[in-house]
Order: structure tokens, then C-alpha cells, then sequence
């Protein structure tokens, strides 16, 4: 399964990020604990995140074959604005873990770790798509 469309990628995001949302609020949020609900969401968003950089394709890009592990976007600009968003997040995250009391530090702390993982992956697409558009 391909997503090509720009009505089927917002679709997908705004999808699966309500589902998320949902499960946390209606289902993890009454049944488990604060660190191991914080966990699967985690989870969940890595995995969502993931699945949709497999399955999304750009214009011009091969469809049929699976994308490399590297890549995160069809061209270097999404992924440097993507990245950028989520370096922002991830700073924002970590000024607020740093600024939590010690007890309330690991919720933010969590969203920081995962924020900059995410920021990394797009960045050093963008940065290897790059090359390649030069190299080229």
C-alpha cells in the first residue's frame, strides 16, 4: 500500500493521530499507570511515524520498492521544515523537563528524547537527499 495523495497523507495523519489521542484518553488513561501509559503512547507515535514514512511516496518517486531506511521524505525541504518543527518541540520538551520539579520531569523528559530521535532521522534524510540532488 502506497500513499500518494495529499488528501490521503492527511488523512492518515490526522487518522491515526485521533486514534492515538482517543486510546489515550478513553482507554490507557482509566486502566494503566501514568509511566506505562506515557510509554505505549510513545510507542505508538514511533510506530505511526515509521509505518507512514514506508508507505508515503512523492511525486517521481519508485513506488513499487520499498523506500531505504535513511529516507523520511521525497525531497530534502520537507524533511528540513519537518526536522526543524520537531528540534523546536524537542527544545520546547526539554526546557520544560528541566524546569519541572524532579517527580514531574519524566513525562516531559520522555517527549524530548523521542522529539529529537524523530528530528534526527528527518534531518539526516534531508541531508543525504540533498547530496544526492547535488551529486546528481
Amino acid at each position: 500500500m502506497r500513499i500518494t495523495t495529499i488528501t490521503g497523507k492527511i488523512t492518515y495523519i490526522v487518522g491515526v493521530y485521533a486514534l492515538i489521542l482517543v486510546l489515550n484518553v478513553f482507554l490507557f488513561a482509566r486502566v494503566l499507570n501514568q509511566t506505562f501509559d506515557l510509554l505505549v503512547i510513545t510507542v505508538l507515535n514511533l510506530a505511526y511515524v515509521i509505518v507512514g514514512v514506508r508507505i508515503f511516496r512523492g511525486a517521481g518517486e519508485n513506488r513499487a520498492d520499498p523506500r531505504p531506511w535513511w529516507r523520511a521524505t521525497a525531497r530534502p525541504a520537507a524533511g528540513f521544515w519537518i526536522g526543524g518543527l520537531l528540534a523546536a518541540l524537542a527544545f520546547i520538551s526539554g526546557v520544560g523537563a528541566f524546569g519541572s520539579k524532579p517527580e514531574n520531569a519524566f513525562l516531559p523528559a520522555v517527549a524530548c528524547l523521542c522529539y529529537a530521535a524523530l528530528a534526527a532521522f528527518y534531518l539526516h534524510s534531508s541531508v543525504r537527499l540533498q547530496g544526492m540532488d547535488t551529486a546528481g
